[in-house]
């Protein structure tokens, strides 16, 4: 005999694989009985609600849906599936507004409406277009604020050369984490290497780099001043624990050249001295 808690998991299986096979009537009555089971089990009020839908339930299918709310499902999913409720019940106005709040809770899968039969009766509206780059905005908040493209003038695979156009260096700079993080390289020419996190926090309104190589940290912060990244902080040394305070500036050039000026001071920032003078030029694979 199987103990209840088998019982169960077999017909969560039976259930979803009904939902899968888009048995609704079928996905309907399993999702029907787990939730007698357990009603706190928002999953299934949700999957019911949906069956429901599909089914031509749609009465029924708008109280499981709130139940499934009720239970912890969060309030983007909630709107989103009342969309397309409202769209089952030819109620065009309730599909949108629910849209809308589903963009509002932070829904970001604008693939799931953008070729969906469901919602080809509203594809034109204004209003949709809208909440599909709302929820292109939501997926990619980063690449959506002009903020975070502050410093792309810096992204790329570079060969660096000093003032003097010694090589010192390739650098690569890549863009990462939904454009929220701009992620460098550095393999020196005499085998030096390192790596940073160069990223805009919205929190103080700044930009900040993070380096980390087997002898030094650096962290400085700042933003753009007259079309140059300028960052300033303190450089620790790893070797003989000593931090002093130091800053840099990119500056972009209308050749395509990017000026990287590390300097550091030795007297509090009373003055300053360079300590790192590169000039970046695409480096062709």
């Amino acid at each position: 005999m199987l103990c209840g808690s088998t019982v169960l998991a077999a017909t969560q299986e039976e259930a979803d694989k009904a939902f899968a096979d888009q048995d609704w009537p079928e996905a309907a009555t399993a999702y029907r009985a787990l939730v007698g089971e357990n009603p706190s089990d928002g999953r299934s009020a949700y999957r019911l609600a949906a069956s429901l839908r599909h089914a031509g339930e749609l009465e029924e299918a708008s109280v499981w849906l709130t139940k499934a709310g009720e239970a912890g499902i969060p309030e983007q999913f909630i709107e989103a599936e009342r969309a397309a409720l409202g769209m089952a019940a030819n109620d065009r106005e309730a599909a949108l507004v629910a849209l809308e709040a589903a963009a509002a809770a932070g829904f970001s899968n604008a693939e799931a409406f953008e070729n969906s039969e469901t919602f080809a009766p509203i594809a034109a509206d204004p209003r949709f277009a809208v909440v599909l780059d709302r929820f292109r905005r939501n997926a990619a908040p980063c690449e959506h604020t002009a903020a975070f493209s502050d410093f792309d003038f810096w992204v790329g695979n570079w060969r660096v050369l000093d003032a003097g156009g010694a090589f010192q260096g390739e650098n690569r700079i890549e863009k990462s984490q939904g454009g929220c993080l701009l992620l460098e390289t550095w393999q020196g020419a005499t085998g030096g290497t390192g790596t940073s996190m160069n990223y805009y926090d919205p929190a103080t309104g700044q930009w900040v780099q993070v380096w980390v190589s087997p002898t030094l940290q650096i962290d400085i912060r700042g933003g753009l001043e007259s079309g140059a990244m300028r960052l300033t902080g303190t450089v620790y040394y790893l070797t003989n624990d000593e931090r002093l305070p130091f800053r840099g500036t990119w500056t972009p050039r209308p050749d395509g050249v990017v000026r990287q000026h590390f300097e550091q001071s030795n007297d509090d920032g009373e003055t300053w001295s360079t300590w790192f003078d590169g000039y970046y030029h695409p480096n062709i694979d």
